[in-house]
């Protein structure tokens, strides 16, 4: 599958030019204070990252990047955040340009008095390592600025690995917003298949995504309400996945889903 990053990068190239709205107005000299850190840094299970976008490079890098990424910290610094997409799962780097980026921050843009200080977004993927084998990373991040229009110009997280424990062949995005007791709270998920299965049916990751709501017992209407869709929609999508499963319920597509252990 050929990934189409012609977005993602014409954006890194025009991020140069956008206005910042910055809520962390002294973020240079909070890289300076985590920077003291380095000692401590090394010795941790996550990797500590920020981008920026508007340079196109890893403004900072935490030493320990080779136990959990596989890449030294050399390497990492020098391929920057548009090469080291080269090194991603074509299919996950093609969900996470196409569908993980786009379906989120339409999200976003949807809720009223938003304060982009309070939301923490996280995705996985599956890494390339130099012997031809794929880890299973989790990144976790927020924003230190964004432009006018809530599209990220620095970012600030971790890397994880999660390879032994997360085995499912899936990826996911995940959302999670600080209320005013300082909880957080999961207030976006989306799950999106890596199952060559589904890809025999011709599913799209949405109607995957239906297809396991059911079979937790939703109904059309509290799937739309989960996924900010319409109930048409969700009908519409359901009736898609009738006519490319062959099945005539979704009761049937439920024990085909079981059956090939989709769900």
């Amino acid at each position: 599958m050929g990934v189409n990053r012609s977005n993602f990068i014409s954006y890194i190239k025009a991020a140069k030019s956008l206005t910042a709205v910055n809520y962390l107005p002294n973020f240079q000299d909070y890289l300076a204070k985590i920077d003291s850190f380095k000692p401590l840094l090394g010795y941790l299970d996550q990797v500590l990252f920020v981008i920026d976008f508007r340079v196109a490079q890893f403004v900072y890098l935490s030493p320990n990047v080779f136990d959990v990424e596989g890449y030294s910290h050399q390497e990492c610094m020098d391929m920057g955040p548009i090469n080291y997409m080269n090194l991603i799962d074509p299919l996950d780097s093609d969900l996470i340009i196409n569908k993980i980026f786009p379906e989120g921050s339409t999200f976003v843009k949807t809720i009223k008095d938003f304060d982009q200080s309070k939301l923490k977004i996280s995705y996985n993927f599956r890494l390339r390592q130099k012997d031809g084998s794929y880890k299973m990373l989790l990144q976790q991040f927020s924003h230190l600025l964004y432009d006018e229009d809530l599209n990220p110009l620095v970012i600030m997280g971790t890397i994880s690995d999660i390879t032994e424990i997360h085995t499912k062949p899936e990826m996911f995005c995940r959302m999670h917003y600080q209320n005013t007791k300082g909880k957080w709270e999961k207030i976006f998920e989306r799950f999106y298949s890596l199952d060559d299965e589904f890809l025999d049916y011709n599913l799209t990751p949405k109607e995957i995504e239906i297809i396991k709501f059911v079979y937790k017992g939703l109904s059309s209407k509290e799937i739309a309400n989960l996924t900010q869709r319409s109930e048409e929609t969700i009908k519409s999508q359901r009736k898609s996945i009738l006519a490319k499963t062959n099945c005539k319920t979704m009761t049937d597509v439920i024990v085909l889903a079981g059956k090939n252990g989709w769900v």
